[in-house]
């Protein structure tokens, strides 16, 4: 049995902050003041969220056997930034002032390296994967 967390699990830990987030900017009402510092709190955490998920798909990456289960790490990482994204398509239009435009940005970042790291990560897992044309090395006799 594997005790340890995956990134996969923590995205689905972070779920419910990104849910408030969501319940909290579709329930705003203008001039509410009480309820915009609430959003924006709330918009504050998804970002120490998010922030925290990039780190600690960093943190496994490392750790990670070969460079297939780092491009999943990355894919999985890539994945929460959109859906992140996907929140806020229609919440940083309408409350600009509480810092979704800027948590937007964040995560369209997050989600561009991540996709990055990814594609390197399936082009090395390739590159592990194709033998090595014959004769393109001495055989390893002649070494003797």
């Amino acid at each position: 049995m594997n005790a340890a967390l995956g990134l996969d699990d923590l995205t689905r830990l972070n779920q419910a902050p990104l849910d408030a987030m969501a319940r909290l900017g579709t329930s705003l009402v203008p001039g509410d003041r009480t309820g915009r510092e609430a959003f924006s709190r709330q918009v504050a955490a998804v970002q120490a969220l998010l922030k925290q998920t990039y780190q600690a798909a960093g943190l496994l990456v490392k750790r990670s056997a070969d460079c297939e289960e780092s491009a999943r790490i990355w894919k999985s990482m890539g994945d929460y930034a959109n859906h992140v994204l996907v929140l806020l398509s229609v919440l940083k239009d309408r409350s600009p002032e509480c810092g979704t435009a800027q948590l937007h940005d964040l995560a369209l970042d997050y989600k561009a390296a991540a996709d990055k790291r990814y594609q390197a990560d399936l082009e090395a897992t390739l590159c592990q994967k194709t033998p090595l044309p014959e004769g393109l090395l001495p055989p390893l006799t002649s070494l003797l």
